[in-house]
């Protein structure tokens, strides 16, 4: 058998070696090269295994790698673009890296589709790029709907080594859809990864936009930035919907990650970012930097070790760090810039700060963004907070605690193994690179719920208006990718029952399908004089949960909301003149709950949180409110904890901690205090983290 098997491979080699592409002759050859040893039970078993799963295996690679059409190897070109083959690639062809590639590449023009994707990939082995002379190891020009991947050899985790002049893997010009994943960029150029496009804070009108950016699973060491994503200046080229995700960046001399003009759906996480700023140069010292008009979600990275600050926060607002440990650095730093926009917050909130090197965690010059600062731990002996920003009004500050905070330990760092060992406390082992990761909304799920928008469709929506709307209700949704978040005005039509009707009243509600809690609320008003309402609760059930009397003039209007509901209700009451063409919606599915999700919580001090629905009984006991509020204490609830009321808008109009003995009706007295008719918003917050947020009407009448 052993005889029989070993002269059918060689006439086979015969047969097809004139005929074989490059790679599937470099492919044989090394299967051929094969020793053929013992009996013929071993040899049965090794021919079985030779068809069934050594081709199984290549062909998870590409489709029929043995007819590969696009290949590189060390003869092609430098250039990568339409002309390179006589065919050009397009969606879902895949472009394979032979690892006998030495010299640096340019892709030009190249682009796949929105769903097919042109893949780069390496095979046979790691690519190993090594070019001083060129400016970049891999750059990809001008294009689009391309995904570079290293994991083309199960063998090698980063199936991509890249070094050049200034950058190791780049996606430049008007280049977009892009993902990058498994390359290891080491090398003493200036950027490990690339991608923008200059343009001097003048770029055209409207903006370039790169959309889909992906970054994930890459190592990147001892280059200057780590990830420069984004041009500095602003305004420039703008980018939307952004991952960075499960990569390890350490031993930059300036920033590991800076991102810039970043405006909508970022998001940052698991990320392990160590020993940034080496140089310590002033300004350039820092792990992250979200810079001018950007947007981010940071969370469950671990950022460890720079000279001045872990995180320093420069964007327009809407900016969520939550869920990161943050070592051995000044902590974080917020400051406003050119397009920080006074509506949107920046919140700060579950972090851990281990050993800051700073006189506070947190520094703020900030004066235009409202700062929401909870339930953060640190450890350092020094203090938590300084306010540098001459406003006094826009920070809350709750539930933040010093607590003793383990260093965390890596399993081999030697190995570039940045997982955390098995002993490292629950709450930590979500944070930082995972070996197993579940990608985007699957660990979202897991680790908390993030306020996001809720998209609105034309089939959530019931008319309750008789016989119909004249303009359809639909126009409330029929642009829903123009947000504020984005800083984009609607333009279409208003929705009015009829311009000539002037008795109401008139609604709409939404069936969202599921319960949600309900964050925030935005409506585009088209500046038209009269209220529209808006309620929560069910049909035949609704409660009045604000009125926005639409005196603004293609603005869009921002209503913080703390609610549990499935269905909105919106409608005008006296007339059919309020002019709203759109309405956003942010919050998330209450069986995403942060609170479900915090039992059993880590804290040295032993205080574990509970979810708040075992207290039932803590209530308002009359609303509307006239004079005072009435709060009913169960025993459960005794104890000390803090009342806050806040309008409608968010600003905080009351805030009085307690100590109360079991149960016990606490009465705040509001005549003396400047309290409106209207709607608000009161917060019940304890010593060992339980929070109820209930809502009441004051009536000055």
């Amino acid at each position: 058998m052993e005889y029989v098997f070993l002269n059918y491979l060689k006439n086979r080699k015969k047969r097809e070696e004139k005929d074989l592409p490059p790679i599937q002759a470099a492919l044989m050859e090394r299967n051929y090269s094969i020793k053929i040893k013992g009996g013929l039970w071993a040899s049965a078993i090794l021919l079985v295994c030779f068809f069934h799963f050594i081709f199984p295996v290549i062909s998870n690679a590409a489709t029929d790698i043995t007819h590969a059409k696009f290949v590189i190897d060390e003869k092609t070109s430098f250039f990568i673009n339409n002309s390179t083959w006589q065919t050009p690639p397009t969606g879902g062809d895949t472009i394979f890296v032979l690892s006998t590639r030495t010299k640096a590449l340019k892709f030009q023009g190249i682009s796949g589709t929105e769903n097919k994707p042109v893949v780069v990939i390496n095979f046979g082995g790691q690519v190993n790029i090594n070019s001083p002379e060129a400016w970049g190891a891999i750059t990809f020009e001008n294009c689009r709907y391309i995904k570079i991947t290293g994991n083309g050899d199960p063998a090698v985790k980063y199936g991509f080594k890249l070094s050049a002049k200034s950058s190791g893997l780049a996606f430049s010009e008007l280049s977009s859809d892009c993902e990058a994943g498994y390359i290891h960029i080491d090398h003493e150029g200036f950027f490990g990864i690339y991608a923008k496009k200059d343009y001097g804070g003048n770029p055209p009108v409207p903006a370039p936009v790169f959309a889909n950016l992906v970054i994930h699973d890459c190592l990147v060491e001892n280059v200057t930035e780590g990830m420069y994503l984004g041009e500095t200046k602003s305004p420039g080229m703008e980018f939307r919907h952004v991952k960075i995700y499960n990569n390890i960046v350490k031993n930059t001399r300036r920033e590991s990650i800076q991102i810039a003009n970043m405006t909508e759906d970022v998001k940052i996480f698991n990320n392990t970012l160590l020993n940034a700023g080496t140089a310590n140069e002033t300004w350039q010292n820092n792990n992250l930097q979200i810079g001018d008009n950007s947007v981010a979600l940071v969370y469950n990275n671990i950022i460890i070790g720079a000279p001045s600050y872990g995180i320093i926060s420069l964007g327009m607002g809407n900016i969520k760090i939550k869920g990161n440990y943050v070592g051995l650095n000044k902590g974080i730093f917020t400051d406003n810039r050119l397009f920080s926009l006074a509506e949107s917050s920046i919140d700060i909130n579950k972090n851990y700060f281990y050993n800051t090197t700073s006189t506070e965690v947190i520094r703020n010059m900030n004066e235009i963004n409202q700062l929401n600062i909870t339930g953060n731990f640190w450890n350092a002996n020094t203090s938590f907070y300084k306010n540098a920003s001459g406003n006094t009004m826009n920070t809350t500050l709750a539930d933040n605690l010093k607590i003793a905070i383990p260093a965390l330990v890596f399993t081999n760092p030697e190995n570039n193994n940045y997982s955390l060992t098995e002993n490292t406390p629950e709450v930590f082992k979500n944070m930082g690179v995972q070996d197993s990761f579940m990608y985007d909304g699957q660990i979202d799920a897991k680790i908390f719920a993030e306020p996001h928008q809720i998209v609105l469709t034309p089939e959530m929506i019931v008319d309750e208006v008789a016989d119909g709307s004249y303009w359809p209700a639909s126009y409330l949704v029929d642009e829903q990718n123009l947000t504020p978040e984005n800083n984009l005005h609607p333009v279409s039509q208003v929705w009015k029952p009829y311009w000539n009707m002037d008795k109401g009243p008139y609604y709409v509600y939404f069936d969202l399908k599921s319960e949600y809690k309900i964050t925030n609320i935005f409506l585009h008003d088209m500046h038209n004089s009269k209220n529209l309402k808006v309620f929560i609760g069910e049909p035949g059930n609704w409660e009045l949960l604000f009125t926005d009397a639409c005196e603004k003039y293609n603005a869009w209007k921002q209503h913080p909301v703390d609610v549990f509901t499935r269905y909105i209700r919106i409608g005008m009451e006296e007339s059919v003149f309020a002019g709203i063409n759109e309405l956003i919606i942010y919050g998330y599915k209450t069986s995403e709950s942060p609170l479900k999700s915090e039992q059993n919580t880590f804290l040295t001090t032993g205080i574990s949180k509970k979810n708040i629905s075992a207290y039932p009984d803590l209530k308002i006991n009359r609303n509307p409110v006239v004079n005072s509020l009435e709060i009913n204490i169960p025993n459960d609830c005794s104890g000390t904890f803090d009342i806050e009321i806040f309008d409608i808008n968010g600003s905080r109009k009351y805030a009085q901690t307690f100590s109360v003995m079991g149960q016990n009706i606490l009465t705040i007295d509001l005549s003396s205090l400047s309290f409106l008719s209207g709607i608000y918003l009161v917060r019940y917050t304890n010593r060992n983290g339980i929070k109820k947020t209930m809502k009441f009407a004051k009536n000055n009448f």
